[in-house]
């Protein structure tokens, strides 16, 4: 019974953050940055005091605030000005169509 009690109160809670973290998400230029840099560590410090409870609801809402903690900090690194991506690739083509096989080939 204690264990239900627990999970009832918890799922609210990961509903709220999860409106703070759309929230964050979709915000646009230094908004975004700001607010995602702040909320990912507000999350990871919430997610590391939830694993100390050492209670099972409370250490899976720890590791779920963690990933998400995580992925608000690296959405806060995110450059505003991408003009340069160095993490596609071009191919032998620089992009263009690849070349079209004849019947003969």
């Amino acid at each position: 019974m204690k264990t239900y009690i627990e999970i009832l109160a918890m799922l609210p809670l990961m509903v709220i953050c999860f409106q703070l973290y759309s929230y964050s998400d979709n915000s646009t230029g230094v908004d975004r940055q700001r607010r995602c840099q702040k909320l990912g560590v507000f999350y990871m410090a919430i997610g590391t005091t939830a694993l100390i409870a050492r209670e099972p609801a409370f250490v899976f809402l720890g590791l779920v605030l963690i990933m998400m903690g995580l992925r608000l900090m690296a959405k806060g690194l995110d450059r505003l000005d991408k003009n340069i991506f160095i993490d596609r690739y071009g191919g032998p083509n620089n992009g263009s169509e690849p070349k079209k096989k004849d019947k003969g080939d």
